[in-house]
């Protein structure tokens, strides 16, 4: 009985589960970008003004890439071709954005050069490498910044799935 009894008043702490969040990197052309799109964010008031790939949360039952099709139309109402997976090296197949928090990042594109920011962001706005050093980035983001100036940088034909 004492077992049962100290069973019952045992705290049993479960690791919280990882959400999986999708982030899209819109460039102007796949197969040899020079530009990518930035997004300022509108909310909430401790991140407004900072820049940030725009994407959302997988729901559950919810493949990734659907997940960052739906983020995107929802968001700029555009639709995309979906290009490599970003990844931050050969260690690690999620970029860390807080604990519990991941994010996958796939290199996208669009027919639509003018896009509008919705409501989740102030502003969005087509950049070059060196601009984008520029701007004000939300922290965990300046990492896929980084790597995605290097696959920039690498040149034609190394941002399509073969």
């Amino acid at each position: 009985m004492e077992n049962s009894e100290a069973a019952k008043g045992a705290q049993i702490t479960q690791p919280k589960a990882t959400q999986l969040v999708v982030g899209a990197v819109v460039v102007d052309d796949l197969r040899q970008p020079t530009r990518f799109l930035a997004a300022q964010r509108a909310y909430p008031a401790q991140l407004r003004g900072q820049w940030e790939f725009p994407g959302g949360k997988v729901e559950p039952g919810e493949v990734p890439q659907a997940a960052l099709a739906r983020e995107l139309r929802e968001e700029l109402d555009i639709v995309v071709k979906i290009g490599v997976e970003v990844t931050p090296d050969k260690s690690l197949s999620t970029w860390p954005l807080k604990p519990g928090l991941e994010m996958r990042v796939w290199l996208v594109s669009t027919d639509r050069p003018e896009i509008s920011p919705g409501t989740s962001h102030m502003q969005v706005k087509w950049v070059t490498p060196v601009q984008a050093l520029d701007l004000n980035w939300l922290a965990p983001d300046l990492p896929i910044v980084r790597q995605i100036i290097k696959l920039m940088a690498a040149g034609q034909g190394k941002c399509v799935q073969s």
